[in-house]
């Protein structure tokens, strides 16, 4: 499985993307690079699916008809939500607001 960084940092790469409007522009034409991102290893704490684990949510509501990203600590919203109506929108904000973005692949000690 792909770890989440590894893929941000291919898009980076092959797309010249910088910015999050540019990533959820992408995102806006690509479902087979949503797909890729939400099921990616989510071991830098960004999650597509409710769960119990402390980190980063992108949670499509159950009518279907927005998406919420939050931070959640011990089970509970921690930080307030902001709320996308497009789902592309939601995923570039998470990655940016998650920090992930901007977290280098290979820290240099």
């Amino acid at each position: 499985m792909i770890k989440l960084k590894n893929l941000i940092e291919t898009i980076k790469v092959e797309h010249q993307i910088t910015t999050q409007s540019e990533l959820a522009a992408l995102l806006a034409q690509d479902d087979l690079l949503i797909q890729q991102i939400q099921t990616a290893d989510a071991q830098y704490w960004v999650n597509f699916a409710k769960n119990t684990f402390d980190g980063w949510y992108c949670i499509r509501t159950p009518m279907l008809s927005t998406f919420h990203v939050y931070y959640q600590e011990r089970g509970q919203n921690c930080w307030g939500e902001d709320v996308f109506t497009e789902q592309s929108e939601a995923i570039a904000a998470v990655i940016f607001i998650s920090g992930i973005w901007d977290t280098e692949l290979n820290p240099k000690p």
